[in-house]
């Protein structure tokens, strides 16, 4: 970027994306329900490998509530976008407010 171009940020675009965002969140939302609701069955490897439902149940677990995390960390994401938006239009309003007084004292 070259010096004195300044920052251009559009809140509807961050607002969309947050959009985005949430719509993934949701997703992965799915990808963690169908992660806990399906599971080995204690008969999955025969006999011979009684315990390997068992482990692989525990290994399950650790990468649901991974999944778990992110659709979390997702969505907070969105939640904070949004915000930012916000706080954007809530600087432009002012900056436009200090402005048009400006003008009217011209």
């Amino acid at each position: 970027m070259v010096a004195g171009e300044g920052i251009q940020v559009s809140p509807a675009d961050l607002t969309a994306h947050a959009g985005h965002l949430d719509a993934i969140a949701d997703a992965v939302t799915v990808a963690r329900q169908a992660g806990q609701s399906v599971r080995l069955g204690a008969d999955a490897y025969g006999q011979l490998c009684v315990m390997m439902p068992l482990l692989l149940d525990q290994v399950q677990r650790i990468l649901v509530d991974g999944v778990d995390t992110a659709a979390h960390s997702v969505g907070d994401t969105a939640d904070r976008l949004r915000a930012v938006a916000g706080r954007y239009q809530d600087a432009d309003a002012r900056a436009e407010t200090m402005l048009n007084r400006i003008r009217q004292r011209l």
